[in-house]
Protein backbone atom coordinates (compact mmCIF):
# COMPACT_ATOMS: atom_id res chain seq x y z
CA UNK A 1 0.00 0.00 0.00
CA UNK A 2 1.51 3.46 -1.22
CA UNK A 3 2.16 6.31 0.81
CA UNK A 4 -0.83 8.07 -0.72
CA UNK A 5 -3.32 5.11 0.01
CA UNK A 6 -2.39 5.39 3.64
CA UNK A 7 -2.90 9.25 3.79
CA UNK A 8 -6.53 9.32 2.44
CA UNK A 9 -7.13 6.18 4.55
CA UNK A 10 -6.05 8.31 7.50
CA UNK A 11 -8.04 11.36 6.52
CA UNK A 12 -11.24 9.56 6.03
CA UNK A 13 -10.95 8.43 9.36
CA UNK A 14 -10.42 11.37 11.06
CA UNK A 15 -13.22 12.87 9.46
CA UNK A 16 -15.26 10.42 11.07
CA UNK A 17 -14.01 11.22 14.05
CA UNK A 18 -15.12 14.23 15.79
CA UNK A 19 -13.13 16.65 18.18
CA UNK A 20 -14.76 17.87 21.47
CA UNK A 21 -13.21 19.57 24.79
CA UNK A 22 -13.00 17.52 27.88
CA UNK A 23 -11.25 18.48 31.00
CA UNK A 24 -9.62 21.19 29.18
CA UNK A 25 -8.15 19.41 26.88
CA UNK A 26 -9.42 18.37 23.23
CA UNK A 27 -9.74 14.79 22.64
CA UNK A 28 -11.30 13.21 19.46
CA UNK A 29 -14.74 11.23 20.05
CA UNK A 30 -16.04 8.31 18.01
CA UNK A 31 -19.51 8.62 16.52
CA UNK A 32 -21.85 6.20 18.41
CA UNK A 33 -23.01 3.05 16.47
CA UNK A 34 -26.33 4.23 14.61
CA UNK A 35 -29.08 0.84 14.77
CA UNK A 36 -29.22 -0.55 11.87
CA UNK A 37 -32.44 -1.32 9.30
CA UNK A 38 -36.13 -1.16 11.34
CA UNK A 39 -37.68 -0.90 14.44
CA UNK A 40 -38.40 -4.10 16.34
CA UNK A 41 -41.66 -2.96 16.72
CA UNK A 42 -42.18 -2.55 12.96
CA UNK A 43 -40.78 -6.01 12.19
CA UNK A 44 -43.16 -7.69 14.96
CA UNK A 45 -45.90 -5.86 13.23
CA UNK A 46 -45.47 -7.38 10.06
CA UNK A 47 -44.46 -10.95 11.20
CA UNK A 48 -47.77 -10.93 12.54
CA UNK A 49 -49.51 -9.85 9.78
CA UNK A 50 -48.23 -11.75 7.47
CA UNK A 51 -48.10 -15.38 9.33
CA UNK A 52 -52.11 -14.60 9.67
CA UNK A 53 -51.83 -13.71 5.73
CA UNK A 54 -50.01 -17.42 5.76
CA UNK A 55 -51.90 -19.50 8.22
CA UNK A 56 -55.59 -18.38 6.60
CA UNK A 57 -55.17 -17.53 2.82
CA UNK A 58 -58.16 -16.10 1.13
CA UNK A 59 -60.20 -18.64 -0.71
CA UNK A 60 -59.46 -19.37 -4.25
CA UNK A 61 -56.01 -18.00 -3.75
CA UNK A 62 -53.72 -19.07 -6.89
CA UNK A 63 -49.94 -21.05 -5.75
CA UNK A 64 -48.39 -17.60 -7.12
CA UNK A 65 -50.15 -15.67 -4.62
CA UNK A 66 -49.38 -18.27 -1.68
CA UNK A 67 -45.53 -18.46 -2.38
CA UNK A 68 -45.19 -14.88 -2.53
CA UNK A 69 -46.99 -14.27 0.99
CA UNK A 70 -44.63 -17.33 2.35
CA UNK A 71 -41.56 -15.97 0.38
CA UNK A 72 -42.60 -12.04 2.50
CA UNK A 73 -42.90 -13.97 5.24
CA UNK A 74 -39.82 -15.34 5.47
CA UNK A 75 -38.14 -11.83 4.69
CA UNK A 76 -39.81 -10.49 8.01
CA UNK A 77 -38.33 -13.62 9.76
CA UNK A 78 -34.91 -12.94 8.59
CA UNK A 79 -34.85 -9.20 9.59
CA UNK A 80 -36.34 -10.41 12.79
CA UNK A 81 -33.10 -12.87 13.15
CA UNK A 82 -30.72 -10.02 12.04
CA UNK A 83 -32.42 -7.81 14.53
CA UNK A 84 -32.23 -10.55 17.55
CA UNK A 85 -28.89 -11.76 16.30
CA UNK A 86 -30.59 -15.53 15.45
CA UNK A 87 -28.67 -17.89 12.87
CA UNK A 88 -30.82 -19.14 10.81
CA UNK A 89 -30.43 -20.62 7.24
CA UNK A 90 -33.93 -19.46 5.64
CA UNK A 91 -31.93 -17.56 2.80
CA UNK A 92 -30.24 -20.74 1.99
CA UNK A 93 -32.71 -23.52 2.06
CA UNK A 94 -35.19 -24.18 -1.33
CA UNK A 95 -38.36 -24.46 -0.65
CA UNK A 96 -39.52 -27.51 0.95
CA UNK A 97 -40.01 -30.19 3.94
CA UNK A 98 -36.26 -28.41 5.29
CA UNK A 99 -37.09 -24.95 4.65
CA UNK A 100 -40.84 -25.20 6.22
CA UNK A 101 -38.37 -27.45 9.51
CA UNK A 102 -36.27 -24.42 9.65
CA UNK A 103 -39.02 -21.95 9.76
CA UNK A 104 -40.84 -23.72 12.28
CA UNK A 105 -37.47 -23.56 14.46
CA UNK A 106 -36.92 -19.94 13.76
CA UNK A 107 -40.17 -19.21 14.69
CA UNK A 108 -39.44 -20.76 18.46
CA UNK A 109 -36.05 -19.12 18.50
CA UNK A 110 -38.09 -15.63 18.33
CA UNK A 111 -40.65 -16.95 20.39
CA UNK A 112 -38.10 -17.67 22.86
CA UNK A 113 -36.36 -14.03 21.96
CA UNK A 114 -39.93 -12.58 23.44
CA UNK A 115 -41.40 -11.80 19.70
CA UNK A 116 -44.64 -13.33 19.73
CA UNK A 117 -46.31 -14.26 16.32
CA UNK A 118 -49.73 -15.14 17.27
CA UNK A 119 -52.05 -12.74 17.21
CA UNK A 120 -52.73 -12.49 21.09
CA UNK A 121 -49.35 -11.23 21.42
Amino acid sequence: MGLRAVVHRCAVRMMSLRMEWRHGRLHYAVPSAQPQGRPLELIARDVRRLAARLESPPRGASFAKLDGARRAYEYVLVEACAALAIDHLLQVLPPGEDLDVERNRVEGLLWLAGLRIDETA
